[in-house]
């Protein structure tokens, strides 16, 4: 298999990744020679390598076959190294969702879109973001003004708790009117996202969070329980990863007026039809092997769009998802990545997945989840009434939910389930006292110090 670089993978893999850990395993870690000659598109953490080197170099009792391979692994842009890994242990949870949000920013907009564990917008990111368009429209009088809150403020004025809110990185407050260059037909309404609670739906229904199915009643189950002693009951959104989006109308829409105004043939769209008609996909809960889009109308159907509207959440994914191949691309078929970029809160582009705290509300505890409000979320009908706080600084789940976690542990489950039963699960409710607190100022502490860079 060749590869940029005009060598064969096996070539590639033993010239800058088995070579360079052979040398810096049994010589001087400080031997910048050595570090040159590994090129910057296929090294991840360097900074973490060396560090993995200097601890081979002053312990060799670590130059075990799982350290070592641990190591190897972090030369790529997604996985930590060793010394990385024992870094972040204190914190209870995989350690790749605590990475300084400021450099992965950073390299997403330069060479590598696509570096940040839960942060990638695409499978396929072939150019990068600099050369990405979009057009986004405010809507006057769209959101709140943003007010900013601090974790001293949280912990302060009683007995205190706060419940997640696992959402997507959709923005909100406005329009996208063009994508790619392309202007759209019909613009597309950006709803959130961790902004759905300063949107319209705040000011029309006093809607914090919405959601599908029997969500929000879990969700103020938990704040009428957690109510009953706490003084508050705060409600704090942690991001889902980079393509949690797949499953809203905000990227169904997005592609469907693509489409419209594309290059597509009408050869290309019904090879694109007999795909996803035919999608195989295994159910989790009845083992059984269903096909959720053999219905599927076609692509120059006018029913289409409503037809995709109507899906439930994981059928819209699987049609969404199917898009973001190569093949499609090159027929014309929108550019997955570059939409995603358009959809994405810019504030949160780049966010490893589970950085939370950039919309705290605050739940009622006795209320009632609102199955028809005035201000409807195209995706998730149902809402819950809160009060809008403020945003904090964002933390990794590891930090803002730690009680999570350490149960996790103790229970002996490995971290990197975490991601999945955290999202999915039932709400966590964790006390703001004075030990979270601690772990939170430290956690800053940490992150200036550069110890996540």
């Amino acid at each position: 298999m060749a590869n940029p670089y005009g060598m064969t993978l096996g070539g590639l893999l033993n010239r800058d990744i088995v070579q360079p850990i052979k040398r810096f395993a049994t010589s001087n870690p400080l031997d910048a020679a050595a570090i040159a000659t590994i090129p910057v598109p296929v090294v991840g953490d360097l900074t973490g390598l060396l560090a993995d080197a200097n601890m081979y170099y002053n312990y060799p009792e670590e130059r075990t076959l799982t350290n070592a391979g641990l190591s190897m692994a972090g030369l790529l842009p997604l996985v930590p190294s060793v010394t990385a890994i024992k870094r972040a242990k204190q914190y209870g949870g995989d350690p790749r969702l605590i990475k300084n949000p400021e450099v992965i920013r950073e390299a997403m907009m330069q060479q590598r879109p696509q570096f940040g564990f839960g942060g990638q917008i695409g499978n396929l990111v072939h150019k990068p973001l600099s050369e990405m368009q979009y057009k986004f429209v405010p809507t006057p009088g769209g959101l709140l003004a943003p007010k900013v809150t601090t974790a001293e403020d949280l912990a302060s004025g009683g007995n205190n708790v706060m419940i997640n809110l696992a959402g997507d990185k959709t923005r909100a407050g406005g329009v996208i009117t063009e994508i790619g260059g392309n202007k759209l037909e019909k613009n597309i309404n950006m709803q959130g996202g961790r902004q759905y609670g300063q949107s319209q739906a705040q000011m029309q229904d006093e809607s914090v969070w919405a959601a599908a199915g029997g969500i929000p009643k879990s969700i103020q189950n938990k704040i009428d329980e957690a109510g009953q002693e706490a003084d508050n009951v705060y409600l704090g959104y942690v991001s889902m990863g980079g393509a949690s989006d797949a499953v809203s109308h905000h990227m169904s829409d997005a592609i469907l007026e693509q489409i419209k105004v594309g290059r597509t043939t009408k050869k290309s769209r019904q090879a694109f039809d007999s795909h996803v008609k035919n999608i195989k996909i295994k159910n989790d809960k009845t083992k059984k092997v269903e096909q959720p889009l053999k219905d599927w109308p076609g692509l120059d159907s006018p029913k289409i769009a409503e037809y995709v509207s109507a899906l439930p959440q994981g059928a819209r994914g699987v049609f969404t998802k199917a898009m973001d191949k190569a093949a499609w691309r090159n027929m014309g078929f929108p550019d997955i990545a570059e939409t995603r970029y358009a959809l994405t809160d810019p504030d949160l582009l780049g966010l490893p997945s589970g950085y939370g705290g950039q919309f705290i509300g605050r739940g009622r505890v006795g209320s009632v989840v609102d199955e028809s409000p005035s201000y409807v979320h195209e995706t998730y009908p149902n809402t819950i009434k809160g009060d809008y706080v403020g945003e904090i600084e964002p933390l990794p789940r590891q930090v803002m939910f730690p009680d999570f976690h350490k149960a996790r542990r103790a229970e002996g489950k490995a971290v990197v389930p975490d991601d999945r039963a955290f999202n999915i699960g039932a709400p966590q409710v964790q006390k703001l006292d004075q030990e979270w607190l601690d772990g939170v100022m430290s956690y800053y502490d940490d992150l200036v110090a550069g110890k996540f860079d």
